[in-house]
């Protein structure tokens, strides 16, 4: 018994010893706090654990992108898989000029839904383009965001090739811009555009694991309080900056409408917040609601070319193939290829 008990208090110590980023990321999102172990453990013998771990992680990652891209460039069809890419905790500068909440922006309506033949959860959508982005054929296209962006890479992978255009996928689910130490989104686009001269556009969708409040310099600030606002004003800002610096353009596109009325009522205030950092930067943002949505109501159908297609995905949250095609054109449309 005595040996049961030590056997399995090894194995959790080890455990921690790898996976110890993992788990104080997890307390911060759980109680909003690390309660200081990330600066108790940083320099230790103990932390170089998460070193190694991350190490291993780097290595099993770029292996999967090299057999992922592999396929994609050899195939019509692809099965979606979530693209990983290396997690960063290096610090980025917050010195970002303040948010400004007066920032408004119009942006031209691309898509209208029919009332005809329309009822709770299907619609008629119509397109058209809207603002151009001016890119050379062989230039790419950096896609990043979270799961929602997923589907989207997969299909801009496959598709915006054949008139061009190269595509580095790099979404990667259950990440935001609320934390970093899990995935640090300013570094990793950071990093990538440093090594990839060739990325003209960035496009990204994000957001969906943020509407929660968080711990500011040691206080706790509820959503939607103008300590949180900012705060997260400067991490949208902090990609636009980022970009700018290496003369790449940004396609900013919101969150959709989601089944759930409180979670949507979150996520509409994130898009308040995209929108006018979009706006700011001179930069283009998309609403996606436009082509998921009727009147910011959650749909799961669309009729489109006469048949019925579903856009949404079972969870109320998560955009399917075909919704995720619509956008995926979408982000097309706004592009002018020389």
């Amino acid at each position: 018994m005595f040996r049961f008990i030590l056997v399995n208090i090894l194995m959790l110590v080890v455990l921690v010893f790898f996976t110890q980023n993992s788990l104080i990321f997890y307390i911060e999102q759980r109680f909003h706090s690390s309660f200081g172990l990330d600066e108790l453990l940083k320099g230790t013998e103990f932390s170089k654990g998460a070193e190694i771990f991350r190490a291993f992680g780097v290595f099993v990652d770029t292996s999967a992108n090299v057999i992922l891209e592999n396929n994609s460039q050899s195939a019509d069809t692809a099965v979606f898989e979530p693209n990983k890419q290396n997690d960063s905790e290096a610090n980025i500068t917050n010195d970002i000029m303040p948010f400004d909440d007066n920032i408004t922006i119009n942006i031209r309506a691309s898509a209208q839904i029919s009332d005809e033949n329309a009822n709770a959860d299907t619609a008629i959508i119509e397109q058209s383009s809207g603002d151009k982005i001016v890119l050379k054929r062989g230039d790419s296209v950096l896609i990043t965001g979270d799961s929602m962006m997923q589907y989207i890479g997969m299909i801009a992978s496959q598709n915006y090739p054949k008139l061009g255009l190269k595509v580095l996928d790099l979404s990667k689910q259950s990440t935001g811009l609320l934390y970093k130490k899990s995935h640090n989104w300013a570094q990793v686009i950071k990093d990538t555009l440093a090594k990839n001269q060739d990325i003209k556009l960035l496009a990204m969708l994000i957001g969906a694991n943020d509407p929660w409040g968080r711990s500011i310099n040691g206080r706790f600030y509820e959503l939607n309080s103008s300590e949180w606002r900012e705060f997260y004003a400067r991490r949208v800002d902090e990609i636009y900056k980022i970009a700018k610096a290496s003369n790449v353009k940004v396609l900013w596109l919101s969150l959709p409408c989601m089944q759930k009325t409180d979670y949507t009522k979150k996520i509409e205030l994130l898009n308040e917040i995209y929108k006018s950092v979009s706006e700011q930067n001179g930069q283009i943002f998309i609403n996606t609601s436009e082509y998921l949505c009727q009147n910011d109501n959650f749909l799961t159908h669309l009729n489109i070319d006469g048949k019925r297609s579903k856009i949404r995905q079972d969870d109320g949250i998560h955009i399917s193939k075909i919704g995720s095609q619509i956008l995926a054109d979408e982000i097309l449309k706004r592009i002018e290829i020389e």
